[in-house]
């Protein structure tokens, strides 16, 4: 750790978290957000400022100290939460609208998403991420791991 991060922690009050710098009284609610959530979740994260301006970047979060780490990797948690489709029910193309009916790790889903050609992106090969309409996230990880008939819905309507 560079003596820069050292001069930094982040704590929790209630439902908020802070950074809070070398001198101890100065302390700036802020929001951790990856910087690339689809294609590099897990590498750089950003903490976003109450003006939305970025304060900080970190290549990783081995550069913070443990508690503080801890605290980022539970609001890390909390703002990224993508339910993986595990069964496509059924998936259907109504005026370019696609209409998704889902089993995931969380349950059932019921979504639509419009323009696929921008809101279904293949990560790779075997890793597909839907973005509905309401701007929920999907994952599809690993599409090999569906069985025949929900990658032959998918197929279908993207």
């Amino acid at each position: 750790m560079t003596e820069a991060l050292k001069e930094f922690r982040l704590l929790r009050e209630g439902d908020q978290v802070f950074l809070r710098f070398g001198d101890g009284e100065t302390k700036t609610p802020v929001k951790l957000v990856w910087v690339r959530p689809i294609s590099a979740r897990g590498a750089e994260v950003s903490f976003i400022g109450p003006e939305k301006e970025e304060l900080l970047m970190l290549s990783s979060l081995d550069a913070l100290d443990p508690e503080s780490r801890k605290i980022a990797e539970e609001e890390i948690s909390r703002r990224y939460i993508f339910p993986r489709i595990t069964r496509v029910v059924s998936a259907t193309a109504f005026f370019g609208v696609r209409y998704w009916h889902v089993e995931t790790d969380l349950g059932e889903r019921r979504f639509a998403l419009k323009n696929a050609s921008k809101n279904a992106v293949w990560i790779s090969q075997d890793h597909l991420v839907l973005n509905d309409t309401l701007g929920c996230r999907y994952e599809v990880k690993p599409y090999s791991a569906l069985d025949a008939r929900s990658r032959q819905r998918i197929e279908k309507v993207i």
